[in-house]
């Protein structure tokens, strides 16, 4: 019998150990990269500031990676989500799985991942098993118990493609809501099978709100969809309302001739730049004076929805910028179609909801430990908003 070649052994292992330290530097290089992307957006989010690195190891399955240069903060509230919270935590498969699911990834990308990565093969209707959700887990989340009160709640939906009956796009409703001290939660999220979206959905939804616990909101902002400032007032009259801007930007200057853009889009600038509500319609007066023979119905919408386009100017210039517009939302939108662009077409709302609940859990938890800069006065209740005025207490 061939006795095994001790020296091949050898260089073998010695290739093999070179391969794991390889892939390890890789790992270490790309997780610390990922780890301080995740602090400048932070940053750019919070009052706070960056504070030096602290070093850690963590656990793979081709051993540990020492030495990782982990970002922080001055005031200590920031840690990075990409890593296990455990000093020299292991990553579970199972959880690898989800997270790359909850990504994007399909299964069957992922059971290729799995095997040249870990070395174990789990066929996709394996994965599909590991990574599936109870109905009542779903459900638990988004029927669970919200704040009382919110200073803010954005309201908007985003349009993916549902297989009933053929395939249509169809409208997931979301919700996010800023607190007073600045932090996010996302409220829920909702399919109704319709083709496209309804305030009457959306007041649905708002009753679903209210009886979740939510009993004051300061400001919603949304949209111009027809009816939904009338579905805010039925369950919220006390709560101010907040057009977006850009939405209305966009939508004006669409309907200007492109010879013509540039100059229109510098006024409506004054506008919504303005230091105060007053000095904002004395520029509408002048778009009027300007514009209004030429673009008449596009300067009658600024000049009729006047007061809600200038909600934000009523609160102070630290927020402003998070109030003014739908783009909180819309990031997290995008954020959702970035992670599911490899499925085209989903087969059922189940799949839907299964996706959507992997994504936003996690979603939830990271905005919930960020605060948006500027809400200190907010959150100690010195300020408070009324019709054309902002004061102090």
């Amino acid at each position: 019998m061939k006795q095994p070649n001790k020296f091949n052994s050898q260089l073998q292992q010695e290739i093999l150990g070179s391969f794991q330290q390889l892939v390890k530097t890789l790992i270490k290089t790309l997780l610390e990269a990922l780890m301080l992307e995740e602090r400048e957006i932070y940053l750019e989010e919070t009052e706070d500031y960056a504070n030096g690195f602290y070093s850690r190891d963590l656990l793979t399955a081709l051993g540990e990676v020492k030495g990782l240069r982990v970002p922080r903060v001055r005031k200590g509230s920031f840690r990075p989500v990409i890593l296990p919270e455990r000093r020299k935590a292991g990553l579970d498969l199972a959880e690898v799985v989800i997270s790359l699911y909850a990504s994007g990834i399909s299964t069957r990308k992922i059971s290729k991942v799995l095997e040249n990565i870990y070395g174990a093969y789990y066929s996709p209707q394996s994965i599909s098993r590991l990574i599936k959700v109870t109905e009542e887990e779903i459900k638990a989340w988004k029927e669970r118990a919200l704040s009382e009160e919110y200073f803010a709640v954005f309201l908007d939906g985003t349009l993916l493609s549902v297989r009933r009956n053929g395939v249509e796009k169809e409208p997931v409703y979301l919700a996010l809501g800023i607190k007073f001290d600045g932090s996010r939660e996302i409220l829920g999220f909702w399919l109704f099978g319709s083709e496209g979206e309804s305030a009457k959905n959306w007041g649905e939804i708002l009753r679903e709100l209210s009886r979740r616990g939510v009993k004051k909101v300061q400001l919603f902002i949304t949209d111009d969809l027809p009816g939904i400032e009338n579905a805010i007032k039925m369950v919220y009259p006390g709560s101010e309302w907040q057009l977006c801007v850009l939405h209305t930007v966009r939508n004006s200057l669409n309907k200007v001739r492109v010879k013509d853009r540039s100059l229109f889009a510098e006024d409506l600038k004054r506008i919504y730049r303005a230091e105060t509500e007053e000095k904002a319609k004395e520029e509408i007066l002048r778009l009027k004076e300007r514009w209004g023979k030429i673009y008449p119905k596009v300067v009658k919408k600024w000049e009729d929805k006047a007061y809600a386009l200038l909600t934000f100017l009523r609160y102070p210039k630290e927020i402003r910028q998070f109030i003014y517009t739908t783009n909180q939302l819309e990031r997290l939108a995008k954020e959702i179609k970035r992670r599911i662009k490899v499925i085209e077409v989903f087969p059922d709302e189940g799949s839907v909801e299964r996706l959507l609940y992997l994504i936003l859990k996690e979603m939830n938890e990271r905005l919930n430990s960020r605060r948006l800069r500027g809400f200190k006065e907010i959150e100690s209740g010195n300020y408070h908003a009324l019709p054309g005025e902002f004061f102090t207490q």
